[in-house]
């Protein structure tokens, strides 16, 4: 089951416009409940105000299916190989005030899981 929440991840990262492409689903229960990727928001300058794919992923979920989740976020580099995509700071405090349990991140080497 993870390896297919991983690639589903890695399917939203394909769909981002920026240099550095990330992709995030949200798991609750054994079921994909949310899907996001990185874009650009009103001024058009990624640095300035780019919404990150793991918020855009729990956006399109509910509360509901927060509490207690697993989010999956991959990167993916121009070479179409896994790089590292931890989150944030800002990201984890978020996902842990919603009540998201685990984050599984990819890196170079495959993926971490990490407990908020």
């Amino acid at each position: 089951m993870i390896d297919e929440y991983q690639n589903k991840a890695c399917e939203q990262a394909y769909k981002s416009q920026y240099k550095i492409r990330v992709g995030a689903v949200v798991v609750y229960k054994n079921k994909i409940v949310g899907k996001g990727f990185n874009k650009v928001h009103s001024t058009g300058v990624p640095k300035l105000d780019g919404k990150h794919a793991e918020l855009e992923a729990l956006k399109n979920t509910t509360a509901r299916y927060r509490e207690n989740s697993m989010v999956f976020v991959c990167r993916i580099t121009k070479c179409n190989d896994l790089a590292y995509s931890k989150p944030c700071l800002a990201c984890q405090t978020v996902m842990r005030k919603m009540g998201v349990k685990y984050v599984w991140y990819s890196t170079e080497e495959g993926w971490t899981r990490m407990v908020l």
